[in-house]
């Protein structure tokens, strides 16, 4: 005998729809869970890029009081904390898009 049902009562395909219905309202909470920590990645980056660019905005004013070799190490600092906050926001948005179903390349 086949293990194919050829027939579904009633009961059954209310079981299935209220299944299929739990399983949409999972994958929408689990979206909606990355997309909210997205959103708070997004903000914290654009906090940080903020702090750097005050930063950035007095080492610029006050540059031609210090000695070449802590204009040096500062700039260093700099484009070290850019690229962290690059790294971040990368780092972050794969996630996002790995809990939503999608591969980033």
């Amino acid at each position: 005998m086949s293990e194919d049902v050829l027939y579904k009562s009633n009961r059954q395909k209310k079981i299935e729809e209220r299944q299929a219905l739990q399983l949409d309202a999972l994958i929408a909470k689990r979206n909606k869970e990355a997309e909210d920590r997205w959103t708070a990645a997004q903000i914290q980056a654009a906090g940080f890029q903020s702090v750097l660019d005050y930063a950035v905005e007095q080492f610029n004013e006050h540059k031609e009081e210090l000695e070449a070799e802590m204009v040096t190490k500062t700039e260093e600092m700099i484009e070290a904390r850019q690229e962290e906050i690059k790294n971040y926001l990368l780092s972050e948005k794969d996630k996002y898009l790995e809990s939503i179903g999608i591969q980033a390349d």
